[in-house]
């Protein structure tokens, strides 16, 4: 049995909401473009949520917006997707990679702190969170992401293209109005839910939300749909700044309606499968399964990342081979940036170096993880796992 890494659900509303977009002749941002940031906007408690197309776009106007320009210096997290660092230098700032924690692949307020301290020109920080959790933003002590940033005047940009519907605590739904400057969303073919390309951002702040609804369609001062529905001269308009082209079209927000009806669906159907692997897989040799979670309903399960273990003689890449071969996809997330050859150009890099982030990417795989998964495809899954890690470790005895 052929098992993709991933494959979409769009059982739902998405052909009945795409077809009244087709009828109605209005293609681009309109009507269900402003549904779809309304109730996005209610989903995470936000009191605004700008649509776009693409997260990368939302990264862009959020670090816009919080004044990220020339001479900007950017922590960024070595293991994230290279979209993340990659505004940075859009806006003419450097990138500064940071290590993170070897366990979860993300930062941690200690080892910001410590960055913040040896690095006081920090203009910004661009924290991940990965695979689904959140990263520790605010704490009773007063030692969260958050925290350490605001003692110290630096902006923070969220990127959360992994992390709907994750929660920061019992109150919070990430998104959620916490104090950073905007928290930025994917809905990739792959992510948690998807409108095939597109992303979101949020904010509580009124002057960001209105500075990067403008510039996601050149700096105009008024949308098509504005112009359409105002009774008078529609025509007229002003460019107030050089904006870009990122809006997301009610096509796209169609499908983005009839996913996020299922989201609860969805992270119910991901958190099963999480459950399934631990009890299927615990205990096998050369195979290290991701810690346990204290609150499992917080994360939004996106990735389900494994690590090999060498030292039993299974290879990450021939592990990954073997699934191949038995019809199994794969993925990993991700080469750390301070191992791609642009980064090693051009970001500043720590001389402390990044074991965290090298300890993460040894052996890590992420495994088929999606609500539609059947019973027959997740046996198929386990039962090849279980064949490969037994061949990898026979092929070096």
């Amino acid at each position: 049995m052929n098992v993709p890494f991933f494959r979409i659900d769009a059982t739902g509303n998405e052909l009945d909401y795409v077809r009244e977009v087709l009828e109605s002749g209005w293609l681009t941002s309109g009507g269900k473009v402003q549904e779809f940031e309304r109730r996005f906007a209610d989903a995470v408690g936000a009191p605004h949520a700008i649509a776009v197309n693409s997260c990368t776009a939302a990264l862009h106007l959020g670090c816009e917006a919080a004044g990220i320009g020339p001479g900007s210096e950017v922590i960024v997290p070595s293991v994230t997707f290279t979209a993340t660092a990659e505004i940075v230098e859009y806006l003419g700032g450097k990138v500064r990679l940071v290590d993170v924690d070897p366990e979860t692949a993300m930062l941690t307020p200690a080892i910001l702190a410590d960055a913040l301290d040896r690095f006081p020109s920090t203009s910004a920080v661009l924290p991940v969170h990965f695979g689904g959790r959140a990263c520790l933003m605010r704490t009773t002590g007063g030692d969260g992401i958050l925290d350490l940033c605001e003692s110290r005047g630096v902006a923070v940009i969220e990127d959360a293209a992994h992390a709907f519907p994750a929660t920061y605590d019992e109150q919070h739904a990430v998104g959620s109005p916490i104090g950073s400057t905007a928290c930025c969303f994917s809905f990739y073919a792959n992510k948690t839910m998807t409108t095939g390309e597109g992303g979101m951002v949020t904010t509580d702040d009124d002057a960001a939300a209105e500075r990067m609804r403008r510039m996601r369609l050149h700096g105009i001062d008024r949308n098509a749909w504005d112009r359409h529905h105002r009774v008078g001269a529609g025509w007229e308009y002003d460019v107030v700044a050089a904006g870009f082209k990122y809006n997301l079209t009610d096509l796209a927000a169609a499908i983005g309606l009839a996913q996020l009806e299922r989201n609860h669906e969805f992270h119910e159907a991901r958190k099963d499968l999480v459950s399934r692997y631990r009890e299927r897989l615990s205990g096998l040799e050369g195979l290290r399964l991701p810690p346990a979670l204290p609150h499992p309903d917080r994360d939004a399960w996106h990735l389900f990342v494994v690590h090999t273990d060498s030292e039993t003689g299974v290879d990450r890449n021939t592990f990954i081979e073997g699934l191949a071969e038995r019809g199994i996809g794969t993925s990993v997330h991700y080469r750390p940036l301070h191992r791609m050859s642009h980064w090693m150009r051009t970001a500043i890099l720590d001389p402390h170096g990044y074991p965290g982030a090298d300890a993460w990417f040894e052996g890590c795989v992420s495994l088929p993880l999606f609500p539609a998964m059947t019973n027959e495809e997740f046996d198929a899954v386990t039962t090849a796992i279980t064949a490969t890690l037994s061949e990898c470790r026979t092929s070096t005895v």
